[in-house]
């Protein structure tokens, strides 16, 4: 595991974004759960904070910069919550990607397709008579969301998810990671969203300077996949978080307020 430490307050772009490190124009990737929406109590009620959409759309129309989206949601989830036309969407944590530039799918996942199928609907009766647990098939991977949950349950509803899952696990076809208030099942296939950054940059960007915001456990191979790239990652949340990410923004309406400035006449782009 690399070491996690307590990130920067984030400065500003001006400090932050290179005029001679070589690089043209910039790969701007975001979360979208708790980064750019705030959290909410389930996952169906998130909504993209006020502004966002104008803001993304601008900065992808700024000379030499593609702007994406990278979630855990299931694609076409995560595209209609956005809902911004012409940018790039990663789904299931880059499982899936589409965009005007790219459309991708890991050649292995749809072996998992009915895999999950089924460990959903054992999930759904096991944690019936749990409190506020909820099973989401994403098709390409599952989550088990448990925000609303009592705390007392919480182990419960873990115990249940590895039985469920131990004979995939056992066969080498899932593995279980974990994320906000939710435990994930995901195909046993050496990805996450950093190979995905590193796919898009490669495909769409190859010379551009990367930066990642996100605000999960599950964004950590992409603050890291950024900076190998020569760019950073900006973590959303608390001050005393550690983290793979060399800056933090307080809440998503500081990434708002961020990306605000980025797209105002006065940024600096390279």
């Amino acid at each position: 595991m690399p070491d996690l430490t307590q990130p920067t307050a984030f400065p500003g772009w001006s400090d932050l974004l290179p005029w001679d490190a070589g690089q043209s124009g910039t790969l701007l990737l975001l979360d979208f759960d708790g980064t750019l929406s705030d959290i909410a109590p389930r996952p169906e009620d998130a909504t993209l904070r006020p502004g966002n959409a104008d803001l993304l759309e601008s900065l992808n129309r700024k000379p030499g910069s593609t702007v994406g989206i990278l979630s855990g949601r299931s694609l076409d989830d995560v595209r209609r919550r956005v809902g911004v036309p012409g940018l790039e969407y990663g789904g299931n944590h880059g499982l899936e990607i589409a965009g005007p530039h790219l459309q991708y799918r890991h050649p292995h996942a749809a072996a998992a397709i009915a895999q999950f199928a089924e460990l959903a609907a054992l999930l759904d009766a096991s944690l019936a008579a749990i409190p506020g647990a909820r099973v989401e098939n994403k098709t390409l991977t599952l989550t088990v969301h448990y925000r609303q949950t009592p705390a007392e349950h919480h182990a419960r509803v873990g115990a249940i998810v590895n039985d469920a899952a131990e004979p995939a696990i056992a066969a080498g076809t899932a593995r279980i990671t974990t994320a906000k208030a939710a435990i994930e099942l995901r195909p046993s296939i050496d990805w996450n969203k950093g190979r995905a950054l590193e796919l898009i940059r490669s495909r769409l960007a190859p010379d551009a300077f990367p930066i990642y915001i996100g605000d999960d456990a599950t964004d950590e191979d992409a603050f890291g996949a950024a900076q190998a790239a020569g760019g950073f990652g900006i973590f959303v949340g608390p001050s005393d978080s550690a983290t793979r990410a060399g800056y933090r923004l307080d809440s998503p309406a500081a990434v708002t307020d961020a990306l605000a400035e980025l797209a105002s006449e006065k940024s600096p782009l390279p």
